[in-house]
């Protein structure tokens, strides 16, 4: 089964899409989900919400790389898990703003244009990197795994994964500084 059909059937709204989905990649989504949570329970509901997330948004969203598509809606529902326990910890007021969305402008425009073009950077920095490089790092940060499970993914050493981390690292900076960031 490929991502097309997948999409098909979203766009279909046939309920078997999400079964597909989950079969295809949900031990991928629950391996993201607890590489930021460390915690099994909160990854299957990271799991669950994803699922609602991908059938709630195709359509209007056409994927063409739908596991990008999945394992990044994943990292973000993971990730604002992880930022609300966190919040919780620190015994912040948490508010509403879905409540408040008529009154709340969408952001400053000159920082929602500084944040695409820095990930549109990124994107030709990644794409610039060899393949062995590039999946380290897209390993370790984007997926937050840690330095033993890429190495034990990928049949490396472990220093080997860890200065290509590190090499990969100084060449984002150095670009990232020549670029004005």
């Amino acid at each position: 089964m490929n991502g097309k059909i997948i999409v098909d059937l979203l766009n279909k709204r046939d309920e078997t899409a999400l079964s597909y989905v989950k079969q295809l990649y949900g031990a991928g989504i629950t391996d993201i989900a607890y590489n930021i949570l460390k915690n099994r329970q909160d990854a299957e509901e990271v799991l669950s919400d994803t699922l609602l997330a991908v059938w709630n948004s195709i359509p209007p969203d056409q994927p063409v790389n739908l596991p990008g598509y999945i394992y990044k809606t994943a990292r973000n529902k993971a990730l604002h898990v992880y930022r609300g326990k966190k919040q919780k910890k620190r015994g912040a007021v948490t508010v509403c703003i879905d409540e408040l969305g008529e009154c709340i402008s969408d952001g400053d425009v000159e920082g929602q244009i500084e944040e695409r073009r820095l990930s549109s950077l990124i994107d030709v920095f990644l794409s610039s990197l060899d393949p062995e490089n590039r999946r380290i790092f897209i390993c370790r940060f984007y997926y937050n795994m840690e330095y033993k499970q890429i190495a034990e993914k990928y049949g490396m050493g472990l220093s080997r994964v860890k200065m290509s981390v590190k090499r990969t690292k100084e060449k984002l900076k150095n670009l990232l500084i020549k670029e004005g960031f």
